[in-house]
């Protein structure tokens, strides 16, 4: 695989945090319908993917200099100077632009708070883990050596997240490799070095994590991936998966 790959996806306990935001027109629904393949990031640290519907639609909040972004479930509001601030954990974290470096906030802006109380209580907006405990009953919380890392989509994509580098291993019986440092399910053909990924039903291939990715038809699959058993431990969390693809 040329370069190093860089890792994220949904997470099991012992895989760094994941979170997916979708808009409010359901994105990633969206995504899985989508004739063309998603667009696929990658992290191999705690990541928040924020899916926008399209471009950004501001709006003004009422008693405050601030503006929302009104096309995401996120709570992210911008200053007069363009600084975004977002909602994340029991904190907030900032940028000097939308898809700029994020890092945690010393203090949210003016009328944050206020504004958000208001919209948490109608559901409105995905508190990103605000509100969830963990099995100890503690709740997360936000400083530097906590803060995900945050991505930015104004178009169908999915988020895989590997704990730190991917280690890839042998799949028994095959030439295949798969990592297996991660909830997502992804195998090297070692012939041609391709990557393939099982996502939301679908089998995309590409030559590297930055792609262009395709979708594959199950036929098309490398005979050795489509020999590998469903109770096969290389598939992770991958049973209605599994079942989803073979439909």
């Amino acid at each position: 695989m040329t370069g190093a790959m860089r890792p994220r996806r949904r997470i099991a306990s012992v895989l760094p945090l994941v979170i997916v935001c979708a808009t409010v027109t359901g994105t990633t629904a969206a995504a899985a319908r989508s004739v063309d393949p998603p667009r696929l990031l990658f992290a191999n640290r705690p990541a928040i993917l924020i899916q926008i519907s399209g471009n950004p639609m501001y709006r003004p909040i009422r008693g405050t200099d601030l503006e929302r972004i009104v096309n995401t479930k996120a709570f992210i509001v911008r200053d007069t100077a363009g600084i975004h601030y977002l909602k994340v954990f029991d904190g907030w974290m900032e940028a000097y632009g939308l898809r700029g470096m994020w890092s945690v906030a010393g203090v949210p802006p003016p009328g944050a708070e206020r504004a958000l109380q208001r919209l948490a209580a109608t559901r409105a907006v995905d508190l990103l883990g605000a509100m969830a405990a963990r099995p100890s009953g503690s709740r997360p919380t936000l400083d530097d050596a906590t803060a995900p890392a945050i991505y930015i989509s104004t178009e169908p994509a999915e988020l895989i997240v590997t704990d730190g580098p991917p280690r890839f291993a042998a799949v028994d019986g095959t030439s295949l490799e798969y990592v297996e440092n991660t909830t997502a399910n992804i195998f090297k053909e070692p012939t041609d070095q391709e990557l393939y990924v099982l996502i939301s039903g679908r089998w995309l291939r590409a030559w590297t994590t930055d792609g262009p990715w395709q979708v594959v038809a199950r036929s098309d699959l490398p005979s050795d991936i489509q020999a590998i058993p469903d109770d096969s431990p290389v598939w992770h969390g991958a049973r209605a998966t599994r079942a989803a693809e073979r439909k």
